[in-house]
């Protein structure tokens, strides 16, 4: 009888106590060559810090920015205190009611961690914010790749003066 009582109120515990800090992934949808997404809190209150993942394929550029906007009531205000993208803090562009930030970065394919911090959260405040990510274009190619191009460019000269030279013949019956 013990044994059930434990097992039933660990099951409970499970359910009811959620992770401090659980990551939720953002997926990011081909559109137009890039990946984008969006992520957000609609329902923040009080401080906190939430953590958000998502994955790139490839290296490239990634544009991000995030915003809240506060009515003149207290109840829609939201203060965010830190912002990072792998550690990186995101760029402040306003503060106030009106709370905007950004960043530019270079990514390594895998997996990304993006952190928003806030507090001052009030019952209706909310944030939200977008990702965009632009993948390299290729690159230098490697000398192997060279090597092949510069022989190929060989062959079709040598091709093109060889039939220079046959075409030259000129043959009566």
């Amino acid at each position: 009888m013990k044994k059930m009582a434990f097992v039933t109120a660990a099951a409970v515990a499970a359910f009811v106590a959620a992770p401090a800090s659980a990551v939720t992934t953002i997926n990011l949808v081909p559109i137009a060559g890039t990946l984008s997404g969006v992520f957000g809190n609609l329902n923040p209150h009080g401080s906190g810090t939430d953590l958000y993942q998502f994955t790139v394929p490839s290296n490239g550029d990634l544009f991000g920015t995030i915003g809240s906007v506060g009515l003149r009531l207290t109840l829609t205000n939201l203060d965010f205190t830190k912002v990072t993208l792998n550690g990186v803090d995101f760029d402040i562009d306003s503060t106030g009611w009106v709370e905007l930030r950004h960043i530019s970065q270079s990514l390594l394919a895998g997996t990304q961690t993006l952190s928003v911090s806030y507090k001052n959260a009030q019952a209706f405040s909310k944030y939200g914010g977008t990702l965009t990510f632009f993948p390299s274009a290729g690159g230098v190619p490697e000398p192997a790749t060279w090597g092949l191009m510069i022989l190929g460019f060989g062959a079709v000269g040598g091709a093109m003066r060889y039939r220079q030279r046959k075409a030259a013949t000129v043959r009566f019956a």
